[in-house]
C-alpha cells in the first residue's frame, strides 16, 4: 500500500481537532510557574464506594492483565482490557480483548485470539478513534519464535470488524535493526482528513541489529495513514513513508544493559521511562516529537524506587498522562501488584520551569492501582482515570486523576 501525493497533500494541509488517545498540546513562551492549586492529591479520599468494572470470567491465578485503553467520551467512556491465560496442551496462550461502555460495569468480549502453536505473545495494545471508527492496535512480540528470528508485529483491526486484520512487522526501514519485544505501546491520531488521517504509534521493546550494532531496548515511532472511508481489507492503512513495509523510525536506543519499560504520548509530547544500569538511575525522559532531530530531556532521575521507597531498579509496568492547568503535563506510572500505587511526575514542555520529579501519591484509591493504567489526556487531572485493582482480581478501578503530591 503506497500513500499517493493527494493523500499526503491532504495530510499536511489539514489541521483538524485531535481525537481519542491523541490530542493537541498547546505551548506557551511565558515563564509562568506551575499553579499551586494543582498539588492536591485527595480527590479520591472520600468514603463513597468506588466504581469497579469487572471481568466475570476472570480466572485467578491463570489470567493476567496486559493492557487497558480509554475510548468514548468524557461523559460516556468505553474502557477496554486485554488479558491472557495459558492453555494446557498448547504452546500459545489464549488472549481476550473485552470492553465495557458506561453505565455498564461488566466487560463483554469483543475478540478472542487463540495462539495455539504460536509462541509469540500479544503484549500491549491501544485503541484510537477517528471519524466514528475505533481501531485496535495490538503488539505481538517476536521473542519466542522458534528456529528463526521474527520481528515484533503490530496487528490492526476495526473494533466493528475484528477478523479483518492488518499485520505490520517492526523493522527499521534502512535495515539496521528489528524489534523483538514489546514492553509498551501508545498510539494517537494527529491530523488529516477522512481519507488521510495520520497516526503515530510509539513502541518500546527489545531490538536486535540486522547489521552492525548491539542488542538492546529501543523507542521507535511508526507513522501510518488511515483512510477512514475504507475498510481494512480495502487498503485503509498505508505508510506515511510510502514504503511497502513499516518505517520503524528509531527515536532512542538504550544502553546494552538498560531497560525501556513504558511510553506515553499526547500530541507531540512523548514521555518514556528507562532504567540506566551504568549509574543505577531510574529516569523519566521527555522528547518533543515535532523536532527534526528529537532530543531527550530529563524530567525525573533518581536511584530510588518511588514505589518501594528504597534505592533499587523501579518496576514500571505502564504509564499514562493527562494535561493539567497551563498545559502542565502530569505523568502517571504504575508497578505490579507487589508494589501498588501511582507515582506522579509533572512537566511543562517549552517553558523554563523546574519539572516535578516522581513522587508516590497518597491518594486513597490510587494506593490500589497496579499493572495497567489509562486516561484521556485531554480531560486533565481531577477527571476519571482507570487502573487494574490490585486488591480485587479481575477488577478495573475508576478513580479521579490525582494532582501532584
Amino acid at each position: 500500500m503506497e500513500t499517493n501525493k493527494t493523500l499526503l497533500a491532504l495530510l499536511y494541509a489539514s489541521a483538524l481537532a485531535l481525537t481519542a488517545c491523541g490530542g493537541g498540546s498547546s505551548s506557551s513562551s511565558t515563564t509562568e510557574q506551575p499553579p499551586a492549586n494543582e498539588t492536591s492529591g485527595s480527590e479520591n479520599s472520600g468514603n463513597s464506594t468506588p466504581t469497579l468494572l469487572q471481568d466475570t470470567s476472570w480466572s485467578a491465578g491463570q489470567d493476567r492483565v496486559l493492557g487497558l485503553s480509554y475510548g468514548g467520551t468524557r461523559d460516556n467512556p468505553v474502557i477496554s482490557m486485554l488479558k491472557a491465560k495459558p492453555v494446557e496442551g498448547q504452546d500459545g496462550d489464549l488472549f481476550t480483548l473485552q470492553s465495557v461502555a458506561y453505565p455498564q460495569t461488566d466487560f463483554s468480549i469483543t475478540r478472542t485470539i487463540d495462539n495455539g502453536r504460536d509462541r509469540q505473545d500479544y503484549q500491549k495494545f491501544d485503541i484510537i478513534s477517528s471519524n466514528g471508527k475505533d481501531y485496535v492496535i495490538a503488539c505481538q512480540d517476536g521473542n519466542n519464535s522458534v528456529g528463526y528470528a521474527q520481528s515484533t508485529k503490530l496487528h490492526i483491526w476495526e473494533s466493528s470488524a475484528p477478523d479483518d486484520v492488518e499485520a505490520i512487522g517492526l523493522s527499521d526501514i534502512n535495515g539496521n535493526f528489528h524489534l523483538r519485544g514489546c514492553n509498551s505501546l501508545d498510539a494517537l491520531f494527529t491530523q488529516g482528513s477522512s481519507t488521510a488521517m495520520e497516526a503515530k504509534v510509539y513502541v518500546v521493546g527489545y531490538s536486535e541489529p540486522d547489521n552492525a550494532g548491539f542488542s538492546g531496548d529501543r523507542l521507535v515511532q511508526v507513522s501510518l495513514v488511515f483512510d477512514t472511508t475504507q475498510t481494512i481489507d480495502q487498503g485503509a492503512i498505508s505508510f506515511l513513508s510510502g514504503e511497502a513495509r513499516a518505517a520503524a523510525q528509531n527515536l532512542y536506543q538504550a544502553g546494552p544493559n538498560d531497560s525501556l519499560d513504558a511510553v506515553a504520548a499526547y500530541g507531540n509530547n512523548i514521555y518514556f521511562f528507562t532504567y540506566e544500569d551504568d549509574n543505577a538511575y531510574n529516569t523519566l525522559y521527555y522528547m518533543n516529537g515535532a523536532a527534526a532531530n528529537p532530543i531527550t530531556k530529563v524530567v525525573s532521575q533518581s536511584v530510588n524506587d518511588v514505589f518501594a521507597g528504597v534505592a533499587q531498579q523501579m518496576s514500571v509496568k505502564d504509564m499514562t498522562l493527562v494535561q493539567g492547568i497551563n498545559d502542565h503535563d502530569l505523568i502517571y506510572l504504575v508497578s505490579d501488584s507487589d508494589a501498588p500505587g501511582i507515582a506522579v511526575a509533572g512537566h511543562r514542555p517549552f517553558v523554563a520551569v523546574p519539572a516535578r520529579t516522581l513522587a508516590k501519591t497518597s491518594d486513597t484509591l490510587a494506593q490500589r492501582c497496579s499493572d495497567v493504567i489509562t486516561a484521556n489526556p485531554a480531560n486533565g487531572y481531577g477527571q476519571k482515570m482507570w487502573c487494574y485493582d490490585a486488591t480485587e482480581a479481575g477488577k478495573v478501578l475508576e478513580l479521579q486523576a490525582p494532582g501532584y503530591p
